[in-house]
């Protein structure tokens, strides 16, 4: 992930990111796909100081595959 944009609400505990991802995993056959997209999250700032993830939202560039054939 690449984060474009980075902001910390004016309270400071909670931030969000935006940007861009790319990532390949395996499909059933073991060829390996690759997905790019883009991504929000959404932080929140624990007690201990340390940032984690609280929301995470992304949808993908690629096309969506075409419907199955009505016969």
């Amino acid at each position: 992930m690449e984060a474009d944009k980075v902001t910390v609400a004016g309270s400071g505990d909670l931030a969000y990111s935006t940007g861009t991802y790319q990532m390949s995993v395996p499909d059933d056959s073991g060829k390996s796909i690759t997905d790019h997209g883009k991504y929000v999250a959404v932080w929140k700032k624990q007690a201990d100081g340390n940032w984690k993830v609280a929301v995470d939202i992304w949808n993908t560039d690629l096309p969506l595959p075409a419907p199955p054939d009505k016969r």
